[in-house]
């Protein structure tokens, strides 16, 4: 287990990891396999999955970030080398998306959403509790833009979509940098100057701390997953016709 990290953040971002990788698995079954039951259940689940490790992303930034101003030991070298690796990890999804999938490319996914939302979380964290205001002005824009149509693809990070658009993974800054700002804004109450003011000693418990081995590799349980349950698709179902071979 490393130090100086909370053990209670790195066990929920643990659990929202495991939750993805189920609700991806699902997305797998329906791209691939046709799958239709529940299909409003596990879109709900989705979206909830997808906020928990949003919200908890705020949060873990803004008390890194925190930490950093306060011990006045701020570099701001080390957020820029984070948002190259992720900027890496999703420039690859989207050309082995793009590449290997007959549809479905993902253009601005889950990682290419917390790559940008590194950089705008420097911005944002000078505005403290304000920024549950402007959380509120990211999710409304978020639904003023859900509905409307340009034929320009150029736009898909803002949240707005050509005609016909589909892809797998879809966290358009606009709505779901109001959930990161959400959980910068807990972290200000609760973690103010990236201070705890709670200790869980339960999370040092044999069984929560491998969740909180898994909270605290979740770019490595990203990238490895999908090969993996695709793999096991593709030995058991064949699922050959989804795979521009």
């Amino acid at each position: 287990m490393q130090k100086n990290r909370y053990l209670e953040i790195d066990f929920f971002r643990g659990i929202a990891i495991i939750l993805m990788v189920i609700s991806n698995f699902v997305t797998d079954l329906k791209y691939f396999l046709g799958y239709s039951e529940n299909l409003l259940f596990w879109s709900i689940f989705a979206l909830y999955v997808a906020s928990i490790f949003i919200f908890i992303s705020g949060v873990s930034f803004n008390i890194s970030f925190s930490k950093k101003v306060v011990s006045n030991n701020l570099n701001y070298k080390h957020y820029f080398i984070r948002f190259l690796k992720l900027f890496a990890v999703s420039v690859l999804i989207t050309i082995i998306t793009s590449r290997f999938l007959t549809s479905g490319t993902i253009y601005f996914g889950i990682i290419h959403f917390l790559a940008i939302s590194g950089l705008l979380g420097i911005i944002f964290y000078r505005f403290e509790k304000i920024n549950l205001v402007f959380a509120i002005i990211f999710l409304s824009a978020g639904l003023l833009f859900r509905g409307m149509v340009l034929e320009t693809p150029y736009l898909l990070s803002l949240g707005i979509m050509p005609t016909n658009f589909y892809t797998l993974d879809y966290f358009p800054i606009f709505p779901w940098f109001g959930i990161y700002l959400l959980g910068m804004g807990f972290s200000e109450k609760y973690y103010k100057n990236g201070v705890s003011k709670y200790s869980f000693e339960i999370f040092k418990n044999k069984i929560f701390s491998k969740v909180c081995y898994m909270g605290q590799h979740t770019l490595f349980i990203y990238i490895i997953h999908q090969p993996i349950l695709v793999g096991f698709l593709i030995l058991k179902y064949g699922i050959f016709s989804k795979i521009a071979l």
